[in-house]
C-alpha cells in the first residue's frame, strides 16, 4: 500500500504511542503498547516483540493484527491528539537480538535491521546466543484517520 505523507510523518514521529491489537486462532485477544514500532522505506511496519508476549503468541497463530497509531498534542485548550488506524498483516518473524535497534532508533538514525537484529545464521545453532525476542515486519494493509470521515488516508 502506499501511505501517504501525513501518516509516513506520524508513524516517524519518536513520540507516537504505539497500540497493537491481535487475536489468535480462537479469536482470542489482546492489545499492548510498543515503543519498537518503526516504518521502514517500503512502508511495512516492524516490531521486536518479548518471546514470551501474548502479542507474539497471537502473531504466530493469526497472521492479522491492527495498531493505533496516536500522535498527542500539547497547547490549546482540551486534549488534542492525530494519528491513524493502520491493519497489519505479518510478512516476516525472526527471533532476534535488538539492542542496536533502540539506539539507532533514538538516534534518528535508520536501523539496518539484518546487522542488528539477526541471529548469527552462519553460527551453529549451540553456539548462538537465545535471544529473548522476535522482529516482526507487517504490510501494511490499509491505513485510516482515527475518526472515519469516509475519506482514505
Amino acid at each position: 500500500m502506499e501511505l501517504s505523507q501525513t501518516v509516513k510523518d506520524i508513524l516517524g514521529n519518536k513520540d507516537r504511542i504505539n497500540i497493537l491489537s491481535t487475536a489468535n486462532k480462537k479469536g482470542e485477544t489482546d492489545v499492548a503498547v510498543f515503543g519498537s514500532a518503526m516504518l521502514t522505506e517500503d512502508n511495512t511496519i516492524s516490531f521486536v516483540l518479548k518471546n514470551t508476549s501474548r502479542s507474539l503468541a497471537n502473531i504466530k497463530e493469526n497472521p492479522h493484527a491492527s495498531c493505533l497509531i496516536l500522535l498527542p498534542e500539547t497547547g490549546g485548550k482540551g486534549f488534542k491528539i492525530k494519528g491513524y488506524r493502520v491493519y497489519l498483516k505479518k510478512q516476516f518473524i525472526e527471533r532476534s537480538r535488538n539492542p542496536i535497534y533502540l539506539v539507532e532508533r533514538d538516534q534518528g538514525e535508520a536501523a539496518g535491521w539484518e546487522q542488528s537484529f539477526n541471529v548469527d545464521r552462519e553460527a551453529k545453532a549451540e553456539e548462538r546466543s537465545t535471544p529473548d525476542s522476535y522482529l516482526v515486519i507487517f504490510e501494511i494493509v490499509e491505513a485510516r484517520p482515527i475518526v472515519d470521515t469516509g475519506k482514505d488516508a
